[in-house]
């Protein structure tokens, strides 16, 4: 007995160290790890290699052990008659019952359940089911039930309300992925434990740090890590944090009461969360004075906008990279020069808005500058081309056609012999936008003229160049100017 303590000893050490390697790797709120808590409820049940039990090949339970344990591998297709035997009546001490591999998809526990009036404890594991087919029944002894490593997913908010002397339920390791509500638990529950399960955090957990006396419940409440591709691997509790915050932040300001705020990333190093404002369709004439914290996107499409200022001088848009500004009247971005923001932007859509003209130099410096700059979106707007306008405009679409990705599709208005025309940018040609016919380009123009005097007077000069120098070179003779110089 005493060789047995050191080995139960190290043991418990070796388990412990294994807890909190494992718990190294787990993102954490504020970098804290809360240390794993197992329910404490007697004696620990496990089901593991529980095929090789006699018992598994039929499906039955095993004698009662003097404990006062059942244990079932693979079905209960005998408790009828251990029943039946009186080994299992009310006379009986409190059971526990310990059931593995139950194979059916449905758990129809309220027929089975009930023929164990003197239940304590209801120990689940390694089964294939994925619910419970009706409520649990009224169990007037069962304190424990532990439901781990099945198929399990989904639960009833009701599916342990009538289990009055319930106070532990651990439901960790099972495919769990949401709970419609916080469960309907006795006055006198304790502790809940929902580690384990692969938790979609894009559904409503909010309740656990609304309903504080209910979240207290959630024993390992730190310890629920998301498992969906929005929040892959982040701490489920943080998620929610971050998404009552951002509520908060959005209800509290006048101009963003009726926007949708969403929370769409969570940087993995920092913990950082980057959030998306969208007041789209709501009649707003200028851009929202306050956003929140750490927001990176705003969509506010088919309004009314047409200052865009706050992109320049508001601090709150300091962090807003995703500009969407589809169908508003937006008539002039030239005050967007030189800003911190052009220079960081990575998207901003300006689709449907009334810009006719813009410095083309600016917006080309800051493309160019720009490393993050990802798409701009310049169609639908009544650009007006002139000669000068319109040739650069078709040189800046051509250039960035990787970002510019409606570049084939902005249209334009230019003069054609006293016509308003409507064509495609990159489709033009400098003769069409600069309104030169083909009469008018035959015809020599000052310039021209001006082009061709210098030219001859060029050649001129280096014939006679060539000429004193023959004549310098065979006869001796120096030019006459020479000989007139001092």
């Amino acid at each position: 007995m005493m060789k047995s303590i050191p080995l139960l000893c190290l043991v418990l050490i070796r388990l412990s160290h294994a807890t909190a390697e494992s718990h190294e790797s787990t993102t954490t709120w504020a970098t804290t790890i809360t240390t794993k808590i197992i329910p404490m409820d007697g004696f620990r049940h496990t089901c593991f290699d529980w095929s090789s039990a006699p018992e598994a090949a039929g499906g039955n339970c095993s004698k009662l052990t003097r404990n006062g344990t059942l244990k079932c591998y693979g079905g209960m297709n005998n408790l009828a008659a251990l029943n039946h035997s009186g080994k299992l009546s009310r006379a009986q001490p409190a059971l526990d019952m310990l059931l593995c591999g139950w194979p059916k998809d449905g758990f129809n526990h309220l027929k089975d359940l009930q023929k164990l009036p003197r239940l304590r404890s209801l120990t689940i594991e390694y089964s294939g089911f994925t619910e419970f087919k009706f409520d649990f029944p009224e169990m007037s002894e069962l304190q424990t039930i532990n439901i781990s490593w099945t198929n399990l997913s989904y639960i009833s908010s009701r599916t342990f309300k009538r289990v009055h002397p319930l106070k532990i339920l651990d439901l960790r390791w099972n495919q769990l992925i949401q709970l419609d509500g916080p469960l309907l638990l006795p006055r006198n529950f304790e502790q809940l434990y929902l580690a384990g399960n692969p938790w979609n955090c894009t559904r409503n957990f909010k309740w656990m740090l609304l309903q504080p006396e209910k979240g207290r419940l959630v024993v390992d409440r730190d310890e629920l890590i998301c498992t969906d591709r929005k929040y892959k691997e982040r701490q489920m509790l943080l998620v929610m944090h971050y998404k009552l915050e951002l509520k908060k932040q959005c209800q509290s300001h006048e101009d963003l009461r009726n926007c949708t705020c969403l929370m769409h990333h969570i940087l993995p190093r920092t913990h950082i969360p980057l959030y998306t404002v969208n007041c789209s369709h709501l009649q707003f004439h200028r851009l929202p004075a306050f956003l929140p914290d750490n927001t990176t996107t705003l969509v506010i499409n088919d309004n009314m906008i047409s200052d865009i200022n706050p992109l320049r001088d508001n601090p709150h848009y300091r962090h807003v990279v995703d500009m969407q500004l589809e169908n508003n009247q937006v008539s002039n971005v030239d005050n967007l020069e030189d800003t911190y923001w052009l220079q960081h932007f990575r998207l901003l859509n300006l689709r449907g808005n009334n810009l006719r003209k813009l410095h083309v130099y600016a917006l080309d410096n800051a493309l160019d500058d720009n490393e993050n700059a990802n798409l701009l979106l310049l169609s639908r707007n009544p650009w007006h081309c002139t000669c000068k306008f319109g040739s650069r405009l078709r040189e800046l679409l051509t250039k960035y056609k990787d970002i510019v990705r409606d570049a084939w599709n902005v249209t334009c208005t230019y003069m054609q012999e006293d016509e308003q025309r409507l064509a495609k940018v990159l489709t033009l040609s400098r003769q069409e936008m600069c309104n030169v016919s083909a009469e008018s380009g035959a015809q020599i123009h000052p310039i021209d003229w001006l082009n061709g005097v210098l030219a001859s007077l060029i050649l001129l000069i280096l014939g006679k160049l060539a000429y004193d120098y023959y004549y310098y070179k065979y006869y001796g003779r120096v030019p006459w100017i020479v000989m007139k110089m001092p």
